[in-house]
C-alpha cells in the first residue's frame, strides 16, 4: 500500500468514493520492546513524515458490512514523505 513521494495515485476501478486526508507519520527508529511504557515510547521515535491518507470510502462505511480495513488497503493508497524530520532536527520536549 505504501508508495514514494510523486508517484500517483491511481483510482480503483471498484470505488466510487475516493477521498483523502494529510497524517503525521512516526517512523519507528529502532526495534521497540514489547511492553515499553509510555513514557519509554519517544526513545524509539526516528523521525517524522508526510502520509497522503487515500481512502475508498464506500468500501470503509458502505460495502462489506463496513469494514474500515478495505478502504485503506488499496495498493498505492498510501503515499510517504518526501522527507522525514528526524528528532535531532527537533526539540521533542516542545513537541
Amino acid at each position: 500500500c505504501i508508495v514514494g513521494p510523486g508517484v500517483p495515485v491511481a483510482k480503483d476501478l471498484t470505488t466510487e468514493k475516493l477521498d483523502y486526508e494529510v497524517e503525521l507519520g512516526v517512523v519507528i527508529g529502532s526495534t521497540v520492546p514489547r511492553y515499553t511504557s509510555k513514557e519509554d515510547v519517544s526513545k524509539y521515535i526516528g523521525g517524522f513524515t508526510v502520509v497522503h491518507d487515500v481512502s475508498a470510502r464506500d468500501w470503509q462505511l458502505e460495502k462489506n458490512g463496513g469494514q474500515w480495513l478495505l478502504g485503506k488497503a488499496v495498493d498505492g493508497y498510501a503515499p510517504l514523505g518526501p522527507v522525514i524530520v528526524t528528532v535531532d532536527e527537533m526539540n521533542m520536549e516542545k513537541a
